[in-house]
């Protein structure tokens, strides 16, 4: 467990549309990275318009960013960028 005071800071793996990240996410989750959504204005997962347009981005904590890209980059949605 994290010690006390230590900030997590979120970083964007992916981004394309809802149903994209929805397998992104549960890619990363079947490998045991932790992940959440967020879109453009609002949270995607809060947000009953959230399909209805806009980039929806993968986040997972910075210690997970190269396991997540790399888990990515080698499954068949790849061809969609990420930052």
């Amino acid at each position: 467990m994290s010690g006390k005071g230590e900030q997590h800071k979120l970083v964007k793996v992916f981004s394309g549309n809802l149903w994209q990240a929805q397998i992104i996410q549960g890619l990363l989750e079947a490998n045991h990275i932790a992940s959440m959504l967020e879109n453009d204005t609002l949270s995607a997962v809060t947000s009953p318009y959230a399909t209805l347009g806009g980039e929806v981005f993968v986040l997972v904590d910075m210690k997970d960013k190269d396991s997540a890209t790399r888990l990515i980059s080698t499954n068949s949605l790849s061809s969609v960028p990420y930052n």
